[in-house]
Parts: C-alpha cells; structure tokens; sequence
C-alpha cells in the first residue's frame, strides 16, 4: 500500500528556513510599526514607571483642576506595567534559538563527517537527508528568534508610546498650568469670573492632547497586529517544520537494515 505525504511535509526544509528567516528580519527591522509612533526609542522600564504628568497640576497648587483632566492618565494606567516578564520571556526565547541552532550546526557537521568515505545512491540520500534535517533543526531555532524578537520589539514599542504619550500630556499641562494659574491669580478682581472662562480652555486643551494620545494608541495596535501576522507566520512555519522532520525521520528509519547493506557494498 502506497502512503501519500502530505503536500506541506513535501516542502524542502531549506525553503522553510529561508521563509522564517525573511519573517525574522521583518520582525527585527520593525516592518510592522505604525510610522506615528516611530522614533528613537525608549528604555523598557519606562513602563515601570508609576509617576504622572498630571503630578504638576499638584504641585502647582491646582489639584482641584484634576477631576477634569483625569482621563489623561487613563491610556498610560493600561500601558504600564512590569517589563520584568517580557525581557525574561524574549530571553529565554532567544537561548532557545540559539541552542536549537547550534543542534543544527553539529548535526550538518557530523553528517558530512560520518559519511566522507560513503558514495552510490544512498550514501547520497543519506546526506540530502541529514542536510534537510539540519536545515529543519536550524528552521525550529529561527522561528524561537522570532518569537523572542518579536516579544522585544513589542516591549519596546509599548515603552516607546508611554513616552510619547507622557509627553503630550505634560505639554498638557505646561498649557494648562499658565492659564489656570493666571486666571485663580484674577479671580477676586472679577469675582471668579476668571476662572470660569478659563476652566473650558484648559478642558480643551486637555481634549486635543486626549485626541493625538487616542491616534498614538490606535497606531500602536495596528502595530500589534501587524506583529501579530508576522508571529502566526513563523508559528505556523514551525507547526510545518516539525511535521516535515518527523516525515524525514520516517523515511530514514524504512528498511534500516537494507541501507546498513548497501552502504559496504557501494563503498567497495
């Protein structure tokens, strides 16, 4: 009886760590970021951080104009948080590759060795066989670079969109700080009328920043999804990976002891 093999087991195992790889360089190079909320960058533990920019209304003695603005501190509550767990997951990610890989390597190299005096057909199989697992071995350890590079990016961006949301919001407040400050300063001259007028400037301004922050935002999950397409990929790459593996490995074991036969005999 004859088994049919599946279509994607058929696919060469160097194809399929050229199509990681090209999925890691994307991943590296920040294909996947949104151009709103690019730049230079900024520390992961900037998402650490628990201090506010609204802090400076306080200090200015206009904690009572908080209510009003509270809601710029919102978009940097749900992005903070501890960057411990996405530096010791991207590395253990990253080990893994590595080891994987050097697997790999040692694989190829004894391959060729084992076989230097061998030749004939099998002798021939024998290394495309031991090349394509190599190459699958090596396809496993770039799709965990991925994953691990993937992880690192996305802490970085997060990092990146809290400081540039912390900027606007503290540009914020230098507006604000003026105007109110001014206006409390007028307010026994007219009565507190000063403050009234002020009160809707300062919301505005409060409302605009809200507006660029909320763009930030929007750009930096389509960003996510655009990192999240790159990942399925090399996920599913792997999936196909380990499949094409065991199918090697199968075809490897089918008449053990014929192989073991023939190899002497071609030799000679």
């Amino acid at each position: 009886m004859t088994t049919t093999v599946p279509k994607e087991e058929q696919r060469p195992a160097r194809e399929l760590l050229v199509e990681v790889t090209v999925t890691t360089d994307a991943v590296r190079t920040k294909s996947w970021l949104s151009p709103e909320i690019s730049g230079s960058g900024a520390p992961l533990a900037v998402i650490g951080s628990t201090t506010s920019p609204l802090s400076t209304l306080d200090s200015a003695g206009l904690g009572w104009v908080l209510p009003l603005v509270r809601f710029l501190d919102e978009p940097l509550d749900q992005l903070r948080g501890d960057p411990d767990p996405v530096a010791s997951g991207a590395q253990g990610y990253d080990s893994a590759g590595k080891d994987v890989t050097t697997v790999a390597d040692n694989y190829r190299q004894s391959t060729a060795k084992d076989t230097e005096g061998w030749s004939g057909d099998a002798a021939s199989g024998y290394r495309e066989a031991g090349g394509q697992y190599a190459d699958g071995l090596a396809a496993l350890g770039e799709s965990s670079t991925t994953v691990a590079s993937a992880l690192t990016g996305a802490g970085e961006v997060v990092a990146q969109v809290v400081d540039i949301v912390t900027r606007l919001v503290t540009e914020a407040v230098g507006k604000i700080v003026p105007i109110m400050s001014e206006a409390v300063a007028a307010a026994p001259a007219t009565f507190g009328q000063s403050i009234a007028a002020a009160i809707p400037q300062c919301v505005q301004i409060a409302v605009d920043a809200g507006q660029q922050v909320l763009g930030k935002l929007a750009a930096l999950l389509s960003s996510g999804q655009n990192l999240l397409k790159l990942v399925d990929g090399a996920v599913a790459v792997m999936q196909v990976v380990q499949k094409v593996l065991s199918a090697i490995s199968q075809q490897s074991t089918q008449p053990e002891s014929q192989s073991k036969n023939q190899l002497p005999q071609e030799q000679a």
